[in-house]
Protein backbone atom coordinates (compact mmCIF):
# COMPACT_ATOMS: atom_id res chain seq x y z
CA UNK A 1 0.00 0.00 0.00
CA UNK A 2 0.91 3.63 -1.15
CA UNK A 3 -0.25 6.77 0.56
CA UNK A 4 0.67 10.40 -1.44
CA UNK A 5 0.38 12.99 1.73
CA UNK A 6 -0.29 16.00 -0.70
CA UNK A 7 -3.23 14.18 -1.74
CA UNK A 8 -4.32 12.37 1.19
CA UNK A 9 -4.80 9.47 -1.03
CA UNK A 10 -3.99 5.32 -0.96
CA UNK A 11 -3.36 3.39 -3.23
CA UNK A 12 -2.55 -0.55 -3.56
CA UNK A 13 -0.82 -2.65 -6.39
CA UNK A 14 0.43 -5.93 -6.99
CA UNK A 15 1.92 -5.09 -10.15
CA UNK A 16 5.81 -5.06 -9.96
CA UNK A 17 5.89 -2.15 -12.85
CA UNK A 18 3.79 -0.03 -10.68
CA UNK A 19 5.81 -0.81 -7.23
CA UNK A 20 9.12 0.48 -9.28
CA UNK A 21 7.65 3.46 -10.20
CA UNK A 22 6.50 4.61 -6.85
CA UNK A 23 9.51 3.29 -5.13
CA UNK A 24 11.58 5.44 -7.34
CA UNK A 25 9.73 8.43 -7.66
CA UNK A 26 8.14 7.79 -11.16
CA UNK A 27 4.74 8.71 -9.61
CA UNK A 28 6.01 11.68 -7.45
CA UNK A 29 5.02 12.01 -4.03
CA UNK A 30 4.11 8.52 -2.87
CA UNK A 31 5.61 6.15 -0.31
CA UNK A 32 4.60 2.52 1.11
CA UNK A 33 2.82 2.60 4.15
CA UNK A 34 4.31 -0.56 5.25
CA UNK A 35 0.48 -2.37 5.12
CA UNK A 36 -0.15 -4.73 2.57
CA UNK A 37 -2.25 -8.19 1.89
CA UNK A 38 -1.66 -11.02 0.52
CA UNK A 39 -3.98 -13.16 -1.98
CA UNK A 40 -4.86 -16.29 -3.31
CA UNK A 41 -3.77 -16.76 -7.16
CA UNK A 42 -5.50 -20.00 -7.99
CA UNK A 43 -7.85 -20.03 -10.59
CA UNK A 44 -10.55 -20.95 -8.56
CA UNK A 45 -10.93 -18.00 -7.01
CA UNK A 46 -12.76 -14.59 -8.08
CA UNK A 47 -11.15 -12.21 -10.20
CA UNK A 48 -10.21 -8.67 -9.12
CA UNK A 49 -11.43 -5.51 -11.55
CA UNK A 50 -9.53 -2.26 -11.51
CA UNK A 51 -10.90 0.95 -12.82
CA UNK A 52 -9.47 4.41 -12.73
CA UNK A 53 -10.93 7.32 -11.71
CA UNK A 54 -10.22 10.20 -13.34
CA UNK A 55 -8.53 13.43 -12.10
CA UNK A 56 -12.13 15.34 -12.07
CA UNK A 57 -13.37 12.83 -9.90
CA UNK A 58 -10.80 11.66 -8.22
CA UNK A 59 -7.72 10.44 -9.73
CA UNK A 60 -7.83 7.25 -7.75
CA UNK A 61 -8.43 3.66 -8.32
CA UNK A 62 -11.27 1.76 -7.40
CA UNK A 63 -11.38 -2.37 -7.07
CA UNK A 64 -13.38 -5.31 -6.93
CA UNK A 65 -13.92 -8.86 -6.66
CA UNK A 66 -17.59 -9.36 -7.65
CA UNK A 67 -18.01 -9.51 -11.28
CA UNK A 68 -21.57 -7.83 -11.12
CA UNK A 69 -20.42 -5.21 -8.56
CA UNK A 70 -17.43 -4.43 -11.52
CA UNK A 71 -20.40 -4.19 -13.97
CA UNK A 72 -22.47 -2.12 -11.62
CA UNK A 73 -19.78 0.49 -11.37
CA UNK A 74 -18.74 0.37 -15.38
CA UNK A 75 -22.17 1.28 -16.37
CA UNK A 76 -23.19 3.90 -13.21
CA UNK A 77 -19.72 5.57 -13.87
CA UNK A 78 -19.05 5.76 -17.14
CA UNK A 79 -16.49 7.96 -16.82
CA UNK A 80 -14.22 5.85 -14.66
CA UNK A 81 -11.55 4.27 -17.07
CA UNK A 82 -12.34 0.01 -17.03
CA UNK A 83 -8.29 -0.97 -16.76
CA UNK A 84 -8.79 -4.90 -16.09
CA UNK A 85 -11.02 -7.67 -15.21
CA UNK A 86 -8.61 -9.42 -14.14
CA UNK A 87 -5.50 -7.27 -11.68
CA UNK A 88 -5.32 -10.61 -9.34
CA UNK A 89 -7.12 -12.95 -7.12
CA UNK A 90 -9.17 -12.71 -3.99
CA UNK A 91 -11.72 -15.06 -2.48
CA UNK A 92 -15.32 -12.75 -1.75
CA UNK A 93 -16.62 -12.83 1.90
CA UNK A 94 -19.98 -14.63 2.37
CA UNK A 95 -22.09 -11.80 0.62
CA UNK A 96 -24.95 -11.21 3.60
CA UNK A 97 -22.11 -11.70 6.49
CA UNK A 98 -19.27 -10.74 5.15
CA UNK A 99 -17.48 -13.40 6.54
CA UNK A 100 -14.39 -15.11 5.34
CA UNK A 101 -13.59 -18.94 5.41
CA UNK A 102 -10.71 -20.28 7.67
CA UNK A 103 -7.43 -19.84 6.89
CA UNK A 104 -8.65 -15.92 5.06
CA UNK A 105 -8.65 -12.57 6.80
CA UNK A 106 -10.85 -9.97 5.84
CA UNK A 107 -10.19 -7.08 3.50
CA UNK A 108 -11.98 -3.89 4.74
CA UNK A 109 -12.95 -0.95 1.88
CA UNK A 110 -13.27 2.47 2.56
CA UNK A 111 -14.03 5.45 0.53
CA UNK A 112 -13.35 8.94 1.91
CA UNK A 113 -16.71 10.22 0.59
CA UNK A 114 -14.77 13.11 -0.62
CA UNK A 115 -15.47 14.70 -4.08
CA UNK A 116 -12.04 13.73 -4.85
CA UNK A 117 -13.08 10.12 -4.36
CA UNK A 118 -10.35 7.36 -2.76
CA UNK A 119 -10.68 4.08 -1.32
CA UNK A 120 -8.43 2.60 1.07
CA UNK A 121 -8.08 -1.42 1.48
CA UNK A 122 -7.00 -2.77 4.83
CA UNK A 123 -6.51 -6.22 6.71
CA UNK A 124 -6.65 -4.75 10.02
CA UNK A 125 -9.86 -3.70 12.15
CA UNK A 126 -7.92 -1.35 14.27
CA UNK A 127 -7.04 0.94 11.10
CA UNK A 128 -10.49 0.22 10.23
CA UNK A 129 -11.98 1.99 12.84
CA UNK A 130 -9.40 4.73 12.91
CA UNK A 131 -10.52 5.69 9.16
CA UNK A 132 -14.06 5.20 9.79
CA UNK A 133 -13.23 7.88 12.51
CA UNK A 134 -11.16 9.78 10.32
CA UNK A 135 -14.62 10.14 8.34
CA UNK A 136 -14.06 7.40 5.93
CA UNK A 137 -17.31 5.37 4.61
CA UNK A 138 -17.64 1.75 5.16
CA UNK A 139 -18.28 -0.20 1.72
CA UNK A 140 -18.43 -3.72 0.82
CA UNK A 141 -20.52 -7.06 1.97
CA UNK A 142 -21.46 -7.29 5.92
CA UNK A 143 -21.90 -5.37 8.48
CA UNK A 144 -18.28 -4.46 8.77
CA UNK A 145 -17.90 -4.05 4.64
CA UNK A 146 -15.40 -7.00 3.80
CA UNK A 147 -14.76 -6.07 0.03
CA UNK A 148 -12.97 -9.61 -0.58
CA UNK A 149 -10.87 -11.82 1.51
CA UNK A 150 -6.90 -12.18 1.86
CA UNK A 151 -4.57 -15.51 2.67
CA UNK A 152 -3.34 -14.98 6.61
Amino acid sequence: EYYNRSLDHYFITSLPIEQHMLDTGGFIGWQRTGYAFHVNGTTDNASVCRFYIPPTLGDSHFYSGAANECAEVATKFPSFVYETSSLFKTTLPDLVSGHCATGQTPVYRLWNGRTDSNHRYVTDAVLRGQMINAGYVSEGYGPTGVAMCATL
